[in-house]
């Protein structure tokens, strides 16, 4: 199965808001809030992957998706910070597993289809 970009994106927000919320209690934040972070940090970095991929790939090949999805859970980090509240350390930690959460939920469909 190839996802479209837009359902790709869909599914990235539901996910990553989905994770985030569930994982609320854990790192002491609200989980309206950490659902929002996941949904705007998304919304700010999955376009962005989407458009360098190409380009990093050429570059990088395999190395392509472990190297933009550090960089992507770098950039996502902020949201937890000033949206959820986390500290600094949380909110990277959050990042990292909801974005794990995310790209495992990919590599599922993909094993499925």
């Amino acid at each position: 199965m190839h996802l479209t970009q837009l359902d790709a994106f869909g599914i990235t927000l539901a996910v990553e808001a989905v994770a985030a919320a569930a994982l609320s209690p854990a790192f002491k934040v609200e989980r309206v809030r950490a659902a929002l972070s996941g949904v705007l940090g998304s919304t700010f970095t999955h376009p962005v992957l989407w458009w360098v991929f190409p380009q990093v790939y050429a570059h990088l090949g395999a190395a392509t998706t472990p190297t933009l999805e550090v960089l992507v859970m770098i950039a996502e980090a902020p949201f937890y910070r000033f949206i959820a509240k986390a500290a600094w350390r949380e909110s990277f930690l959050l990042s990292v597993l909801v974005n794990a959460a995310s790209w495992w939920t990919g590599e599922l469909i993909y094993a499925l289809s």
